[in-house]
Formats: C-alpha cells, sequence, structure tokens
C-alpha cells in the first residue's frame, strides 16, 4: 500500500519533477495548482502527506494550512525560496512539521519524506470485494457483477469501476485518474477518460438505470446510484 501526498506548487515544472520523483519512489501523488483546488481534494480524497508551496496565485500556502489544519492532522512541509526566521517560525505556528528550500533538491525532499513517511505503510487485510448496493467488484479476479449479471467490461472500464467504488458517493478526479491509469499528466482537452466514462455508463444502465457514471465539470467522475 502507498502514501497518499498532496501537492500544492504553482510551478508546472517543479510540479512535474517531484511528481515523476516521488512516483518513481512509489508514492502516489496528487497536485493542485491553487489552494482552492487543494482543499477540494482533500476534502474528496485522503492523503498522508502535504508538501505546500509558500507563494501561490490568489491564497497564499500559509492561509491554506491555516484552514485545513483543524481537519488534515498528517504532516505538511513547507516549499519556498523565502528563509526569513519570522516566515518559518510562522510556518511552524501554523502547524508544518518542516520547511523545504527551492530549489528543491529530490534527494532531500526524499530524505525528509522518509522521517515523516515510515518505508512501509503499515499493511492491512484488504478486502478485495468492493460493495455498493446490487453492485460488487472482485479487485483480486477483476470481474464484476450488477445484481446477477457479470459485467462484460475492458481493463481500462474496470479499472475505472473500481477507482469509483472505491470512492463512492465522492469525485475522483481527472487529473488523479491521468496520472495513475494513462501515465501522463491531463493536459485540460484530452477526453480519453470522458470516453471510458460513457462506456461504463452505458453497460451499466443496460443493466440497471439506477446507476450513472456522472461527470463533475472541471473536476472528474463519480458513481451514482439513484433507485426509482
Amino acid at each position: 500500500m502507498s502514501w497518499h501526498i498532496l501537492l500544492l506548487e504553482d510551478d508546472l515544472e517543479l510540479t512535474r519533477l517531484i511528481v515523476d520523483c516521488l512516483s518513481a519512489e512509489g508514492y502516489v501523488v496528487v497536485y493542485a495548482h491553487t489552494a482552492a483546488r487543494a482543499a477540494q481534494l482533500l476534502h474528496q480524497q485522503n492523503f498522508d502527506l502535504v508538501i505546500c508551496d509558500v507563494m501561490l496565485p490568489g491564497k497564499s500556502g500559509f492561509c491554506f494550512v491555516e484552514d485545513v489544519r483543524s481537519s488534515f492532522t498528517g504532516p505538511i512541509l513547507f516549499m519556498t525560496a523565502q528563509v526569513s526566521l519570522k516566515q518559518q517560525l510562522y510556518g511552524f505556528e501554523l502547524g508544518a512539521q518542516d520547511y523545504l528550500l527551492k530549489p528543491i533538491d529530490p534527494r532531500l525532499l526524499l530524505a525528509k519524506l522518509k522521517v515523516f513517511l515510515p518505508q512501509e505503510k503499515p499493511q492491512f487485510q484488504p478486502n478485495t470485494e468492493l460493495v455498493q448496493h446490487n453492485l460488487r467488484l472482485d479487485a483480486h479476479t477483476k470481474t464484476s457483477w450488477l445484481g446477477d449479471t457479470r459485467l462484460e467490461l475492458t481493463t481500462a472500464e474496470s479499472r475505472l469501476l473500481e477507482a469509483l467504488l472505491q470512492q463512492f458517493g465522492k469525485v475522483v478526479t481527472r487529473d488523479w485518474l491521468f496520472q495513475h491509469h494513462l501515465g501522463k499528466f491531463y493536459d485540460g482537452s484530452d477526453r480519453t477518460m470522458d470516453g471510458r466514462a460513457s462506456r461504463l455508463r452505458k453497460k451499466l444502465q443496460a443493466i440497471d438505470p439506477a446507476w450513472n457514471v456522472v461527470i463533475s465539470w472541471g473536476e472528474g467522475y463519480y458513481l451514482a446510484y439513484t433507485p426509482t
């Protein structure tokens, strides 16, 4: 089981560097470029650690941490090119655990993560069967059933359904799906995942119209069940 990290950074090049570096070491990284988007992601997903830039467009990283610290209890690392003692002390007062000074050295970043996140995440015996109402999926065999009918899904559709069931009722973001299912960043125009969501929706509704794969515009998708 991998550690999940939220990265809040508005520099796209630095974002790619950190995501690539951490992903290569087995971390799952979801990124946001604004404090507002990061707050949404924290509400929608479970994260183990936050890496947060200080200077951001709109709300600063300090304001973001002040807003979320009462609800997010994991470690927070600030990134900044500003090194004044006053600012560092202010960050610690807000509840941050450490600072990373820009330019970021990936080796130092990994070393600091290992301080706050053990090499091995505590393992829990997984329940391979995901069930919501009359829909179930066996994550081990990759077979899924709607009522008594087996769903004939492609591998890509099955992976999407698994992600939606794991976060049932919550939005699974396009950014996350593109990174972890397609191995690339979402560029804002690629409709590959929209096509998968549409095909999955049709297959579900052909058996039970109560199911829907809903597009949350500008964010991603979620699975909804509305019996008549």
